[in-house]
């Protein structure tokens, strides 16, 4: 297992990221990786959860929760060399092999890179390889959420003192040349470090640039005496006047001057490339957007699919023009849409990825049933080529990585590159995924008509942790966004996530157990044997065998079912004692009646368990189930009215008009209904009957989807 911290948090096993949970629990692990193999207070890791603040009455429950779930993570491997999180008075300790951890592989190349100084070529390859264990900010995702500790300083100051070195080797080497722009944007960075200055000063007089040394020197002792009342100190000085009058001592030692015009090789001018002279390089997004019928819809009439397919292509490029975006090209039922580049607005990543996330939303409303989206978004430099009256064209490497993203995307998905969540920053909530993309659910720090529905929700969690007493609630209408909304604000619980699909009815409940134990798809039943009997060995071992062997059907349906479910609300039970849980279930309105009596029953447990079990759903539950949830102490319901106008709702109703005009324009001839009437406000629909209706816009037949 590879602890990473010189960048954004990352722990690999097998070369894989594994999850780390919410940000309390990643910041738990960052603070301890960077006291590693120390044992560190309970009142130094409050402080450093939160910082500049009085911690909560609930703290110390949080960080044992916290340290719960690391435990559970750390738990993929185990051995000799495996890190261990254990508790040590006053406080925890994690014991881990250093050279697993890139910190301090970094700290041993740099103190051997200073080592070999007599020797600056090895000196300057060391410390090359030193630096280049980093990959951003140290732990930069916590950065920025808030998180400011002493130690990351220190840290940041051991890379700088480490880049000093090795421009100190480079300098001694006469590559004055290659390390110029480094220390450029290193002064520019970080203007009061004398040290830095003084090589940029000597780069820089070096190459013949005389008066540009002098003005860095200028310049730092402005600042100095500005806002300090310093003066550069005595070395800084020397050098200044050493500059001002040629000193020989500044220049090369003869023997390393001819080393270096020795090595050096005549090399002829690479041409410029050639381009159009309306196509330029320019940083944009780019969301790739294919559609695809589902299982099933595939044993339809080809040229009905056809039909609908198109039909879907005209509505996704009106649904993106809608948004801001341009579509470049449409191939098949892929979409390649622009944002930014010669059409910047501001914000562009932002606005793709709500781009994105609008078209799934409207995918899962309306067409969920016969035709599946897969969306992926980028950011980077292209080559794009303008030409008037014309879509712009797009290439490169942007729209190849796009590809890449977008083959590992599943159905009603929504996954971006690093680069776009690194711009996007908090704006958007979701998952790391296996390949180092980003999974987005939703939207954060948004707020709408549904404020006070969400906080009766999160007054009965309140309540179920107080009182540690289980509790069903039911959810009704369009609950997606909101579900997100209460999952990414949940303190003090875990929150396991499923959602229930025709075609396979108990894939939700294994997908609670997997978000609990870890389990992922290509593990062995063994493995996923021990991770749930694991997961519950606080009920004893016998039991926790026992349900762990019940439980594989779930993982493996070719196996006899010995009360499947039963045994998954015991499992649920037993972990809630440990740690307290929110088991959210989304489309409930699908599950069989065997799933929907398994979950009526988790909140009628008698014993006293911090379980909160939220379920959503359409209200054809209740056509089905009228007395779902009633007579019970401890359930409740909720409706969500629709948006009176969202952005979702808006680009429904642009899709679905443009839809109207069949998926060749106005004149096309093909089977097109008539719009529904304006009097039925499309966010008044219900969803089967919106289903059906954008079904026969679409062109498929009722029941196309096979079931």
């Amino acid at each position: 297992m590879e602890f990473r911290l010189l960048g954004p948090l990352e722990v690999l096993h097998d070369g894989r990221p594994i999850s780390l949970g919410g940000i309390k629990q990643r910041a738990t692990l960052g603070f301890l990786l960077l006291k590693a193999n120390q044992v560190v207070p309970t009142s130094q890791l409050l402080c450093a959860l939160w910082p500049g603040e009085d911690p909560p009455a609930s703290a110390r429950k949080m960080l044992q929760n916290a340290v719960w779930s690391l435990r559970a993570a750390l738990s993929a491997t185990d051995g000799p060399g495996a890190p261990r999180l254990s508790t040590q008075a006053p406080g925890y300790v994690l014991q881990v092999d250093q050279a697993r951890v890139d910190l301090f592989r970094f700290h041993e190349l740099a103190e051997r890179g200073r080592a070999e100084q007599g020797r600056p070529e090895v000196a300057a390859k060391v410390l090359r390889e030193a630096l280049a264990t980093w990959r951003g900010a140290a732990l930069a995702d916590l950065v920025e959420s808030g998180i400011c500790w002493p130690e990351l300083t220190v840290v940041e100051n051991a890379r700088l003192d480490a880049m000093e070195d090795y421009f100190d080797a480079e300098l001694a080497c006469g590559r004055h040349q290659s390390v110029l722009g480094e220390l450029e944007a290193v002064v520019e960075a970080e203007r009061l470090r004398e040290r830095s200055c003084g090589q940029l000063m000597l780069a820089l007089y070096r190459c013949g640039r005389h008066a540009d040394a002098l003005a860095v020197y200028s310049r730092l002792r402005t600042s100095l005496v500005d806002d300090l009342g310093l003066e550069p100190g005595p070395a800084l000085q020397k050098l200044q006047h050493a500059i001002l009058t040629h000193d020989p001592a500044l220049a090369l030692p003869a023997e390393r001057e001819r080393a270096v015009v020795r090595h050096l090789r005549p090399v002829e001018p690479i041409p410029a490339p050639r381009t159009s002279p309306g196509a330029q390089r320019r940083r944009l997004t780019v969301a790739l957007v294919r559609v695809r019928p589902r299982r099933g819809a595939t044993d339809a009439d080809p040229a009905v699919v056809d039909h609908a397919l198109a039909a879907a292509t005209t509505m996704v490029r009106s649904g993106i023009e809608e948004l801001g975006g341009t579509v470049a090209t449409s191939i098949g039922s892929a979409s390649l849409a622009v944002f930014g580049g010669p059409y910047a607005q501001g914000d562009d990543e932002a606005r793709a990825v709500r781009a994105a996330l609008a078209l799934r939303d409207c995918f899962a409303d309306g067409m969920s049933r016969d035709l599946a989206v897969h969306i992926a978004v980028a950011t980077g430099e292209a080559l794009v080529l303008t030409e008037p009256g014309a879509p712009p064209t797009v290439n490169g490497a942007l729209v190849d990585h796009c590809h890449q993203v977008l083959s590992s995307v599943p159905e009603g998905a929504v996954w971006i590159c690093p680069r776009t969540r690194e711009l996007t920053g908090t704006a958007f909530h979701g998952t790391e995924t296996p390949d180092g993309a980003w999974e987005v659910t939703g939207c954060r720090g948004h707020t709408d008509e549904h404020d006070s529905e969400l906080a009766v929700v999160r007054g009965l969690l309140d309540r179920t942790l107080r009182r540690e007493t289980p509790h069903l609630v039911t959810v009704l209408g369009e609950p997606d966004g909101f579900l997100d909304r209460f999952a990414g604000a949940v303190d003090g619980a875990r929150v396991l996530d499923g959602r229930v699909v025709d075609a396979a009815p108990l894939a939700a409940v294994a997908d609670v157990l997997r978000g609990c134990c870890g389990v992922r798809p290509e593990d062995r039943l063994d493995t996923v044997r021990a991770r749930l009997s694991a997961a519950v060995c606080s009920a004893g071992r016998s039991e926790a065998d026992a349900l762990a062997t019940r439980l594989l059907p779930l993982f493996d349906p070719s196996l006899p079912d010995a009360g499947v479910l039963t045994a998954w609300r015991r499992f649920l039970e037993l972990v809630a004692r440990d740690q307290p849980l929110v088991v959210v279930l989304r489309d409930a309105h699908l599950a069989g009646e065997e799933v929907l009596d398994a979950v009526e029953c988790l909140a009628d447990s008698d014993h006293p368990v911090p379980l909160l079990v939220v379920v959503s759903a359409r209200p054809v539950l209740l056509d089905r189930r009228p007395s779902w949830g009633g007579g019970k102490p401890h359930a409740a319901s909720i409706s969500l009215d629709p948006p009176r106008d969202g952005t979702v709702d808006r680009v429904r109703r642009v899709m679905l008009s443009t839809a109207d005009h069949g998926p060749f324009g106005a004149a096309d001839t093909g089977p097109w209904p008539k719009r529904e009437p304006e009097s039925a406000p499309l966010s008044l629909w219900r969803p089967d009957r919106r289903a059906a209706h954008v079904m026969a816009l679409a062109g498929l037949p009722a029941g196309a989807n096979g079931a």
